[in-house]
């Protein structure tokens, strides 16, 4: 059985780029960043695994992991577009 790739698809990529692009330089979890898209997400933990391992990949621009905050949630450090 194969292993598991912890990263987002080609679409998701794509949207996800644009959420950056579109973004002000913040520190911030991936639900803030998502906004009113996270309600789509069908498994919040699983698709937070796989956001970090594009991010650690280098598959996204102007973002980088930034610790987590008191509620153990990711943040991430956004330059912006």
């Amino acid at each position: 059985m194969p292993e598991k790739t912890w990263k987002l698809d080609a679409s998701e990529l794509k949207v996800a780029q644009a959420l950056i692009d579109g973004s002000k330089p913040r520190t911030d979890t991936l639900k803030r960043l998502y906004g009113q898209k996270w309600s789509s997400i069908t498994s919040p933990t699983e698709f937070g695994m796989r956001f970090k391992g594009s991010v650690q990949a280098g598959d996204l621009r102007d973002i980088e992991a930034a610790g987590t905050n008191t509620a153990n949630a990711q943040l991430y450090s956004i330059r912006g577009g």
